[in-house]
């Protein structure tokens, strides 16, 4: 939704206000209020002058439009859609929640957003003491147009987010590379990850602060970063990898424009957690049979060696599904490329995901000494082409980085039982579990 200038850049300075307050906590400073609800019913409650005179405002044209509506309530389906998606993950510890949002998602409409705004309200009156000021604009009316522009709100910071989420500036304009150029550190220089895939090296000098948020510490400066798009379970792993001395070289997408200044160790607790543990023997179970099938396209006959691994091409899919995962397996190399058959699209491109990893076999065990994960983008014709053709390549935008493991000597299956590979494609993947089964077999083939 094209929102009007003014009003993006009243959301866009929101929220940079709010991280700024997050960045002082994470620092240390605990002097600023940070509010009591979301950002928009904050700005209500506090009685902004932005949000009255000029958002609502607008707001109240916009909403005597059909259409404007229409797409309201598409994003609050989208939004309690994705919600409940996130839920059913662990349905066990959200059953509650879950009945909840789908009530909410069967009743939504202009009339159950307007019933739900208007019971806020009320209880905001009936247990915040600040109610008894609300001037005569802190209204009924105006806070359902105010519920309105959070929905709005949301939608802008998402389309940020997956604006931003594949965007890297030039190295030499970033603050992190200003910050380290100030103190006479050159990271084009010094880190040849970070210089050819915008990686950050964690090398001995630097430590994983691991938890909410996860960062990479470098106690010289002292300086944090936040870690991008590798979630914490999988941190934990690479950490432990490389105190047992299984992972040399290990590199990290992080942010380059957000630092945090402060030898300080802190972390924010929520009310619960629910832990994601890595994938074991014990909780990943096998698919039934017929739900997930394999198309070879290529294979080398079976070499006499049966602990090596043959190579060839083939795609995994289900059989009532278009979703698809690429394998190409050589002497020393795997290659997964996940392909949805309803890609995640970009204003010029298309988004698949890519796990390569190097390997060798010592003792009839297979072992990584490098794997990465990666970012494809495709131009659409280009990825019409590549649904049926394993040789064709994305060049819309250059390949993003998560993470990159280099010198490494880890097991598949580490001594505890747990699966290395099959933990990192569960992370990284949307249907993981189109390769889980290939991967036991290839495993079982070796005991």
């Amino acid at each position: 939704m094209k929102l009007p200038t003014a009003l993006a850049s009243y959301f866009d300075a929101l929220n940079e206000e709010r991280l700024q307050i997050s960045l002082r906590r994470l620092e240390g400073d605990f002097s600023c209020e940070g509010g009591t609800s979301d950002l928009i019913t904050d700005c209500f409650l506090d009685n902004d002058a932005t949000l009255f005179e000029k958002a609502i405002p607008w707001l109240q044209e916009a909403v005597k439009e059909a259409a404007f509506m229409d797409s309201i309530l598409r994003s609050e389906r989208k939004r309690l859609g994705e919600e409940l998606e996130r839920l059913h993950i662990h349905p066990i510890y959200n059953c509650r929640e879950i009945e909840i949002r789908k009530r909410e998602l069967d009743d939504m409409c202009l009339e159950s957003l307007q019933e739900r705004a208007l019971r806020s309200y009320d209880d905001f009156c009936s247990t915040l003491v600040a109610a008894k000021d609300f001037t005569t604009r802190q209204c009924k009316k105006n806070f359902f147009l105010t519920s309105v522009l959070r929905i709005l709100y949301e939608a802008h910071c998402t389309e940020e987010r997956e604006r931003r989420r594949y965007m890297r500036e030039p190295q030499r304009s970033t603050q992190l590379y200003q910050y380290y150029k100030a103190a006479d550190v050159d990271l084009l220089e010094t880190d040849a990850q970070y210089s050819k895939y915008h990686l950050y090296s964690a090398t001995e000098n630097t430590e994983l602060l691991i938890g909410i948020p996860n960062r990479i510490f470098d106690p010289q400066r002292p300086l944090q970063l936040f870690i991008e798009n590798t979630p914490e379970h999988v941190l934990w792993l690479f950490e432990r990898l490389r105190n047992e001395g299984l992972i040399k070289d290990l590199a990290l997408l992080a942010s380059n424009d957000v630092l945090i200044e402060t030898d300080k160790h802190i972390f924010v607790t929520l009310g619960y957690e629910i832990v994601t543990v890595p994938l074991t023997m014990h909780n990943l179970p096998r698919q039934p049979d017929g739900a997930v099938l394999r198309t070879v396209l290529r294979k080398s006959s079976s070499p006499n060696d049966r602990t090596a691994v043959s190579p060839s091409v083939s795609f995994f899919y289900g059989p009532d599904s278009e979703d698809k995962i690429w394998c190409s397996i050589t002497a020393d190399s795997m290659t997964f490329e996940e392909i949805a058959h309803v890609p995640e699209l970009l204003e010029d491109c298309a988004v698949t995901r890519m796990i390569h990893l190097e390997y060798f076999i010592d003792g009839g065990r297979l072992f990584v000494s490098h794997i990465d994960h990666e970012f494809i983008f495709y131009t659409h014709e280009e990825f019409d082409l590549r649904a049926d053709d394993f040789s064709q390549k994305g060049n819309a935008r250059k390949r993003l980085k998560t993470f990159k493991i280099d010198r490494s000597a880890i097991p598949f299956i580490l001594d505890d039982g747990t699966f290395f590979v099959h933990t990192l494609i569960d992370a990284c993947f949307e249907r993981p579990y189109l390769l889980m089964d290939f991967l036991l077999d290839m495993l079982d083939q070796r005991k």
